[in-house]
This record gives C-alpha cells, structure tokens and sequence, in this order.
C-alpha cells in the first residue's frame, strides 16, 4: 500500500521549512550586524518566482507598518498573538491561527502583546 503522505515536489519544497522550524531563526552567519530589539526579524526560506516564504519574529511592541503586497500573501502565528490591521478592522491571531490576505490590501501587522511573535508568511508571486 502506498503512503499517502506529500509527493516528492512537496516534499522538497517542505524541506526547507522543516528546517527552519527546526532552527529556530538562526541563519547560522556571525557576519550580520544584530537588528535592533524593536525590529522585525525575517528569515527568507525560499524565493523563486512562483513563492517566498518567510520566517518573522517580531519582539513585543514591534509593527511592520501599514503596507501593501502586490501578491497575496498567507499568515501563520506560530508563537505569541498577531494583531492584524485592515480596513476591514482590528483581528487577533494566537497560535495556529492563519490569515489569508488577497493583493492590494493595505495592512500593518503588530506584535501588542508581552511575548514575541513568531510568524509564518508565504507570498504567492504571480
């Protein structure tokens, strides 16, 4: 019988995200200059022409801004609450929550609560 689990495309396109959760945010690089506490981490897993996916760690008090993606883009909170900002109002994402945000759509995402963010985001290029 065989196993129903992902086919191998998947799979490889899992593997890096797989070792990402795995590692943590560490890049592995002493060469990078440390962001400062308020500032939004990201860890860039995968960038090619069809996705980027993205590991996010935003320390307590830390914002993105309201800004606008020219793809969709995908929203998975890993640890700590999002607090995401739309025109459509105010929505708070604990762990495990996901958020599906269609292109054009000005947002802001924030970190309000007392712990840090961890946050996955996948852009869904065209």
């Amino acid at each position: 019988m065989r196993s129903s689990g992902p086919g191998p495309a998947v799979r490889r396109w899992l593997a890096p995200v797989a070792a990402a959760v795995t590692l943590g945010l560490s890049t592995g690089s002493t060469a990078q200059t440390p962001a400062p506490a308020s500032a939004v981490q990201e860890q860039v897993l995968v960038d090619n022409d069809t996705v980027r996916v993205s590991l996010l760690l935003f320390p307590p008090g830390a914002a993105s801004g309201e800004h606008v993606g020219l793809d969709p883009e995908l929203g998975i909170v890993l640890e700590g609450e999002l607090t995401l900002v739309t025109a459509a109002g105010r929505e708070v994402l604990g762990p495990g929550g996901v958020r599906w945000l269609p292109a054009l759509v000005p947002h802001d995402a924030r970190n309000e609560g007392a712990v840090p963010l961890k946050l996955w985001v996948v852009l869904v290029k065209k």
